[in-house]
């Protein structure tokens, strides 16, 4: 009976997704940024009632209760909220930033991601042979690369270009998006933007992590869709084959890397796949709303609470799953964006983070004569990139690496709003 009435509230839940993007569609009659993001958590939640009904090797989970998915929804559709409402088929232009401040910007992105070029290959190389050759290959990896995360966080700098390409993260996709949609853009600094956009993926395909392959691809996705109105047609065609090809390049790896990891267990990758894609919603269900405690930030913000003088900051998620053993789960699994929140904060504060957060977007992205600002841009898209990637698996912008990504966007948001503020000086002074 109890299994029955979980089954219920799951169906309930993927029709409610149905619903809403049926709506959506309806109301916009053109697949964009809002679309793709619809679509993927009505995918996460077909999976969660898949998995909640077959067997598999990893964890088993409680019964499912109506009321945390009715506050997962609401806070999902208000995070939403900026993205339903951008409609890039309303807007007739991108405002154009001044050169030297847009090149500047890309030129440190691409020179740090450049310079780790000949480290990455060889690495590549070894690693992809070693994956392909031997049955264990990306468990191997894995362990690696775990291993090698004990000392990630611990304030020692001895990676700057890796540093600074990792803070630019997603912002750096939307930068070789934006470059083209300039009609004579800089054809050094797109292909210098566009290696260092998938750099990542070549990187963590050598670690044997999947979770940084899959965000990369999903951020590359957002931004597209984001943006696809404003590229001219052989762009566009361009685009799609070169990220046809992206796809099917990743996926070969990808499936070695699980295969490697899962396909002697029971249940082998299928099942893995469906834990992978559909634990999210489950895990939140059962704990989202009760987890024992909360962690006060230390997932969300830690570097902040460093600066602000906060002591006793985990360095990294071993760290941080050692200080809070009493939790009911903590971030070994997945529980989505909200799930940190919550997690971190209380399900009674983080309703009111969302809802500052969301007013201050809508706010200072309204759109006036049918002209995006490029700062507005640059602030439409962190959104964007937190809803994609925070609801496969957790909050994006997390520990060091993240809060960084986060301080590269508010610099970037700053120094684009200064400089839009300076064109229209310079525009009324010409009047004069």
């Amino acid at each position: 009976m109890e299994s029955l009435m979980s089954n219920i509230v799951l169906v309930l839940f993927v029709t409610t997704w149905i619903v809403t993007f049926m709506l959506y569609q309806q109301k916009k009659r053109h697949f964009d940024a809002g679309s793709v993001i619809l679509c993927t958590y009505l995918l996460y939640s077909i999976m969660s009632l898949i998995l909640f009904n077959i067997d598999t090797p990893f964890d088993t989970f409680e019964n499912i209760r109506l009321y945390p998915f009715i506050y997962l929804y609401l806070m999902l559709m208000l995070a939403f909220s900026p993205i339903l409402k951008y409609d890039a088929y309303k807007i007739s232009e991108i405002q154009k930033p001044t050169t030297l401040f847009l090149n500047i910007t890309c030129i440190i992105f691409i020179v740090a991601s450049l310079v780790q070029l000949p480290t990455i290959i060889s690495d590549f190389t070894i690693n992809i042979i070693k994956l392909i050759t031997i049955s264990s290959g990306g468990h191997d990896l894995y362990n690696e690369a775990m291993s090698n995360s004990f000392s990630t966080g611990a304030g020692n700098i001895t990676n700057l270009p890796s540093i600074i390409s990792g803070s630019y993260g997603n912002f750096g996709i939307l930068l070789f998006f934006y470059y083209l949609t300039l009609n004579k853009p800089n054809k050094l600094i797109l292909i210098g933007l566009l290696i260092s956009s998938i750099i990542n993926i070549f990187i963590n395909i050598s670690l044997g992590q999947r979770g940084p392959i899959i965000e990369v691809l999903l951020s590359l996705i957002i931004t597209y869709f984001a943006l696809k109105k404003f590229f001219q047609p052989k762009i566009n065609k361009l685009i799609k084959i070169i990220g046809i090809s992206l796809v099917i390049a990743t996926s070969l790896p990808l499936i070695y890397l699980t295969n490697s990891r899962f396909g002697d267990s029971d249940g082998g990758s299928l099942s893995s796949f469906y834990y992978y894609a559909g634990q999210e919603n489950l895990y939140f269900n059962n704990y989202g709303l009760d987890n024992g405690g909360i962690r006060y930030g230390d997932r969300t913000f830690p570097l902040f609470k460093r600066m602000l003088g906060f002591e006793n900051i985990p360095i990294n998620f071993w760290e941080r799953r050692e200080k809070y053993p009493n939790l009911k789960i903590n971030d070994e699994v997945f529980y989505t964006f909200v799930g940190d929140f919550t997690f971190d904060f209380s399900p009674f504060v983080a309703p009111l983070i969302f809802l500052i957060f969301t007013l201050f977007v809508l706010k200072k992205t309204r759109i006036r004569d049918g002209i995006i600002q490029f700062h507005q841009l640059i602030l439409l898209h962190f959104v964007m990139c937190l809803c994609m990637l925070g609801g496969l698996k957790l909050y994006p912008f997390s520990d060091v690496g993240g809060n960084l990504q986060l301080i590269v966007y508010f610099i970037a948001y700053t120094v684009f709003r200064l400089d839009y503020a300076g064109i229209l000086k310079r525009r009324e002074a010409s009047l004069i």
